[in-house]
């Protein structure tokens, strides 16, 4: 069940202790009723294999209760959406059991095997690149998110723009289901939430929910280090160390026009999405922000099968971020109840067999281990 009110059907907590570094490791040998925690929640076991099926289940079923799915004719939309992935899977296999034609577009950095599942539940799956060429209205329109826009706004009685980068009901899914699961699940022993942002729903609603329950928890962002969304969140409360803010926003630019974006799916952004404005200033509630390299996190999801937990390569981010957490805990030394760091596990590994999970991808990509 997709974001049940009931805790039979919470996702579980996994320990993932076993990921902690050296000095969190020595930590918890000296103080053993005082640990470091490191915990992930298993998204990946909801039925679309990610934490989106969440959103989606929101954004679909209040778009519904306010009519925004039929046109003026009382006709159903065609649900249409921009996804790198994950959103279009959850869509897809939610508006296909409510009874809509789904349409994804997405680009080619989404992998075979996400574009594979987005068609088994029925949807149809447009790829960004034809788009450009083969429709009139979108010549010279390169994103998919302008695509999806332009579309919907040409075209408003045909297709419901899901628009899942700006939708408020995206960030509500997670302050009403995942903040509040995760809050009953560590009975409001949480120190530490650690989470990448694309749309920035989970990590602004999850947020937004536990600094409610618990003001001093500390939110920490895992951002891709060639995404901009640490430098704007520098910037923004204007940082001024060495390599921060625009330092870092302009060290970003010349690396990706150097050697690429970044390879890992479903983390970081190149600007601000709305949902990530929507407070006082810029990812309001995170307060601290941690660069990761993406063969870092893939090197971190292989590793992690190995132990029995397959997940996708912003889950390997994310446990990355959390182990710097977590150095950085031991460092601090003993608090009374100890820290309790959580963290999501966005998604499952076989979404991406065809690339991380591939030595020739990762051999073929080795250049960019920078």
């Amino acid at each position: 069940m997709i974001s049940s009110p009931h805790p039979q059907f919470y996702t579980r907590l996994l320990n993932l202790n076993s990921r902690l570094g050296p000095k969190a490791k020595e930590y918890n040998r000296l103080n053993p009723h005082n640990p470091i925690q490191l915990l992930g929640k298993a998204e990946f076991s909801n039925p679309g294999m990610s934490h989106k099926d969440r959103i989606a289940k929101s954004m679909l079923l209040l778009a519904q209760s306010r009519g925004d799915l039929l046109n003026s004719e009382g006709k159903k939309k065609t649900i249409l959406a921009a996804s790198s992935g994950n959103t279009g899977c959850s869509l897809a296999l939610v508006g296909t059991l409510l009874g809509y034609d789904v349409i994804v577009i997405t680009n080619k950095k989404c992998s075979q095997e996400k574009r594979d599942h987005i068609s088994a539940h029925g949807a149809t799956l447009w790829m960004s690149e034809d788009l450009q060429s083969d429709v009139d209205c979108l010549h010279g329109v390169h994103c998919y998110m302008q695509q999806e826009h332009v579309l919907c706004s040409k075209f408003p009685e045909k297709y419901f723009n899901v628009n899942q980068y700006d939708n408020l009901d995206n960030m509500s899914a997670h302050m009403e289901g995942t903040g509040r699961e995760i809050w009953e699940q560590t009975d409001g022993k949480i120190t530490h939430f650690v989470m990448a942002g694309s749309t920035g729903g989970t990590i602004m609603g999850v947020g937004r929910y536990l600094k409610s329950k618990r003001s001093n928890c500390e939110i920490v962002l895992s951002d891709p280090e060639k995404s901009n969304l640490m430098g704007l969140w520098e910037k923004d409360r204007e940082i001024t160390s060495p390599n921060s803010g625009d330092s870092r926003l302009q060290n970003v630019k010349e690396d990706t026009e150097a050697n690429g974006g970044i390879l890992l799916e479903g983390a970081g952004k190149g600007s601000l999405t709305a949902i990530m404005r929507s407070g006082n200033r810029a990812l309001e509630n995170v307060d601290s922000c941690v660069p990761i390299n993406d063969f870092e996190a893939f090197d971190e999801c292989r590793a992690l099968a190995k132990t029995g937990v397959m997940c996708g390569g912003s889950s390997g981010l994310n446990i990355c971020a959390c182990r710097v957490i977590a150095e950085r805990c031991a460092e601090l030394g003993p608090q009374e109840g100890g820290y309790t760091v959580v963290t999501i596990l966005c998604d499952h590994g076989v979404k991406y067999m065809s690339k991380i999970y591939n030595d020739g991808w990762m051999e073929e990509n080795e250049w960019r281990r920078k």
